[in-house]
């Protein structure tokens, strides 16, 4: 079954034209409105306030490259689960959870429920393992820091509860994607 990321990016490689799309999301526990609209391989984005005209590029499933003028930026995104998304942006990780427009509230509100996998967002190196199987962990807190492209990313709870399994060691190489602890 293909993922949301997967059928939006089919969607913008044989649209010319797409309408706009309108999400509500949390992002580092503040609420905004995202609009996209495309024409021809230009993005017009609003985030908030925020207006964007951006020329997108996406060289594999879940990578986009945007063109914004005389910058570029590479965004890596991937679904935890079903209306949340973890995206890194210039070696930054924001967890954000899309909002259910029928009842006006977030869909992290009730609680991630089972085991949780943390994945490493990029390849890179791990620098530190901050807790270890067993030890208690609160929504948000630090598990794994991984560097990659000289930038270091903490790998952060998306649920509390206790660390199950640490897979990786400090200094290990990691793939993007890769397991790198597991949370219930």
């Amino acid at each position: 079954m293909p993922s949301a990321i997967t059928r939006e990016n089919q969607r913008l490689r044989t649209s010319s034209s797409i309408p706009v799309m309108k999400y509500e999301v949390e992002i580092r526990d503040r609420q905004t409105t995202i609009e996209l609209e495309q024409h021809d391989g230009r993005v017009q984005a609003r985030v908030g306030p925020r207006e964007y005209d951006l020329e997108v590029v996406s060289p594999e499933p879940g990578v986009y490259t945007f063109l914004a003028a005389d910058r570029v930026y590479e965004a890596r995104v991937w679904a935890i689960e079903p209306n949340s998304l973890r995206v890194t942006i210039g070696g930054h990780l924001f967890s954000i959870g899309i909002i259910d427009r029928k009842h006006r509230r977030s869909t992290t509100e009730h609680g991630i429920e089972g085991r949780q996998n943390l994945v490493a967002p990029m390849p890179g190196r791990v620098v530190r393992v901050l807790l270890g199987a067993g030890d208690e962990v609160m929504l948000g807190e630090g598990v794994v820091v991984v560097e990659a492209m000289k930038m270091q990313n903490e790998i952060k709870s998306p649920k509390s509860g206790r660390i199950v399994e640490v897979r990786v060691t400090e200094g290990a190489a990691v793939n993007a994607n890769q397991v790198l602890a597991v949370v219930e």
